[in-house]
């Protein structure tokens, strides 16, 4: 008759499992980016719509409107207003 013997969890084979653990979420990184654009507040916004005024050839930009993965986003413009925005929801 032989007697119990645990095993020994060996260095190797430890940092082999968590090697595949990281490999297996980071193979996943399209739904991590999708989960962290829906629930991060701040993130890139479309321009919707703008208000100028027009000072010769220059359109001089007053106000803009952007829609992101929150919903629209009024923002205060000092004469420019890019196409694409990386937004602070929580500020307005």
């Amino acid at each position: 008759m032989s007697y119990y013997k645990p095993k020994r969890i060996r260095g190797a084979k430890l940092f082999a499992s968590f090697i595949r653990s990281i490999v297996g979420i980071l193979s996943r990184w399209p739904l991590l980016l999708l989960a962290a654009f829906l629930i991060s507040p701040i993130g890139p916004h479309l321009r919707f719509q703008y208000t100028y005024d027009q000072r010769g050839t220059y359109r001089y930009m007053l106000d803009c409107e952007y829609v992101g993965s929150r919903g629209f986003v009024k923002y205060r413009a000092d004469g420019e207003c890019p196409v694409f925005a990386i937004l602070d929801r929580r500020k307005r």
